[in-house]
């Protein structure tokens, strides 16, 4: 009896991911405004600067909102500054895209740590292909010239990492990525293979779907399977500005996920 309850659940989670993907894969995120933002913010109190590619996208904007509400100094990259605008100085914006090494360059200079919630965007078209693994690629060459340690990477549940033991779930969450997003998945699997082989203390984050939400409760992670279909991006925030604090995870690959 409990057996076939649980099937049945299962079974209702895998059609709302089919239903996802099938329309896109997330359904429409609403992100975080520049006000939102900057009503979390404090003074900068910190002694360690986050750089961060990925601000004016969904993900970035929560963690964004999370480093500057921690007191961090923050500069972050964006290809349209103005997206932004409202921040400044509270955030050192450097104009540039992630896919140029000087962009790259004088984002980091200055900085203790690096995150990226870097991810495709549809109107780039072909042009974002493999900018996981380009722009990575640049910021592990800056961080080695700059003698900076620590990076945080924003990736996907589908992502494979020696060790892992994926239950129903994971193993079904893999599967639909590689339907529908495999050019993605390409991308991002190549990206954490430049991890492996970097000497860096790395950490790189493996979501499900992310939900544009706020915070509720703490995320759930683990090394060996996801075991949720989705990830509220503000618990998400939460996840990496910890590992900011107090790393748990180096050189580590987290399934991280909320209830």
């Amino acid at each position: 009896m409990a057996i076939g309850h649980l099937l049945k659940i299962h079974c209702k989670r895998l059609a709302l991911v089919w239903i996802i993907l099938l329309v896109g894969c997330v359904s429409p995120q609403t992100k975080l405004g520049v006000e939102d933002i900057a009503q979390a913010s404090l003074p900068p109190e910190r002694d360690q600067t986050i750089a961060l590619i990925g601000a004016t996208g969904m993900t970035g904007r929560y963690v964004l909102q999370r480093a500057l509400a921690e007191g961090y100094p923050v500069k972050v990259l964006a290809r349209t500054p103005a997206k932004l605008e409202g921040l400044t100085p509270r955030v050192t914006i450097v104009e540039g895209d992630a896919r140029d090494p000087d962009a790259i360059g004088k984002l980091l200079s200055g900085s203790d740590v690096v995150i990226s919630a870097l991810g495709p965007v549809k109107a780039d078209g072909a042009a974002a292909q493999m900018i996981s693994t380009s722009a990575t690629g640049h910021v592990l060459n800056a961080m080695q010239d700059l003698d900076i340690s620590r990076y945080i990477v924003v990736s996907g549940a589908a992502v494979v990492v020696p060790g892992d033991e994926r239950n129903l779930t994971g193993w079904w969450m893999r599967q639909l990525v590689k339907l529908r997003l495999g050019s993605v998945l390409t991308d991002k699997q190549a990206e954490y293979q430049l991890l492996a082989s970097s000497d860096i203390d790395w950490t790189l984050v493996r979501c499900p779907l992310i939900d544009s939400a706020p915070y509720k409760n703490p995320p759930r992670a683990s090394l060996l399977t996801p075991s949720s279909f989705h990830l509220v991006a503000a618990e998400l925030a939460d996840f990496i500005i910890r590992e900011v604090e107090e790393p748990s995870y180096l050189r580590q690959a987290p399934f991280v996920y909320s209830d």
